[in-house]
């Protein structure tokens, strides 16, 4: 029994580090594409040790609580702060400890992925994020042209 026992950790850790660098791939592919389509994106936590399945951003001229809507009128599940925060509409802690400005605090949004997700959604996303910037930008008066 031990050895099916560790047989199957064996598996499971196998499992994990190959979903892992799946959704790792799908989350830099994200963070690219929202990257060059909107420039003055800023990726919170770019270049350091990072859950693979997250991918948190701030888009300045925008707020999130406006953005969650505008996603989740397009089908588009996502998050303003920590997993832990969700149901807040204050900006994230995590953030605002890091000496994250206000501004760009209060216009995080917190994208998960999961085992469901695929490229498709990931290029789908892409495509729509910067026509809902935009038009947050315009409702805001903060159109960057």
């Amino acid at each position: 029994m031990a050895v099916g026992f560790a047989r199957a950790v064996e598996l499971a850790v196998a499992e994990r580090e190959a979903e892992w660098t799946r959704l790792e791939r799908l989350r830099d592919a994200l963070e690219s594409a929202l990257l060059a389509r909107i420039p003055d994106a800023v990726v919170h936590g770019r270049g350091a040790p990072r859950a693979p399945h997250i991918l948190n951003i701030s888009v300045p001229g925008t707020d999130s609580e406006s953005m969650l809507m505008a996603l989740d009128l397009q089908g588009v599940a996502c998050s303003a702060g920590s997993a832990c925060q969700s149901g807040s509409i204050d900006p994230s802690h995590v953030l605002s400890a890091c000496g994250v400005r206000h501004d760009l605090a209060i216009a995080s949004i917190r994208m998960s992925l999961g085992s469901l997700s695929t490229e498709a959604h990931v290029t789908r996303v892409a495509e729509l994020f910067p026509a809902l910037i935009a038009k947050a930008r315009r409702l805001s008066g903060l159109a960057m042209d």
